[in-house]
């Protein structure tokens, strides 16, 4: 008796045995299919993250170039106005917006011609 227990034992142990196996293969074969998928995610975050870095960094240089021109525009004024000849800079100020000379009167004809 004692050796068909022992027998029945035995076949229980190797019958959980390959469950166990079934289901480590299984639990193997999900815990690669996460990792796989946590892979490709955060691959793509990365590529993601790597173009938003890039535009970002397209964009600085653009505003480096913007604020590099306004700084050359206000040296520019600042030179104008630190000349003690105002008169010179509200001339040469008015010939470029296309406005008059200072005490200069314009008269435009108004024909109606058809």
């Amino acid at each position: 008796m004692s050796a068909e227990s022992h027998n029945e034992k035995n076949d229980k142990k190797v019958k959980k045995t390959l469950k166990k196996k079934r289901r480590s293969s299984f639990a193997d074969l999900l815990r690669l299919t996460v990792f796989s998928l946590l892979l490709i995610y955060s691959l793509g975050v990365i590529i993601s993250t790597q173009a938003d870095i890039a535009e970002q960094k397209s964009a600085i240089e653009k505003l480096q170039a913007e604020i590099t021109e306004a700084r050359q525009e206000n040296d520019e004024y600042e030179r104008l106005l630190s000349s003690k000849d105002e008169y010179d800079y509200m001339l040469s100020a008015a010939i470029e917006r296309g406005y008059a000379y200072p005490r200069e009167v314009r008269f435009y004809a108004k024909n109606n011609v058809e």
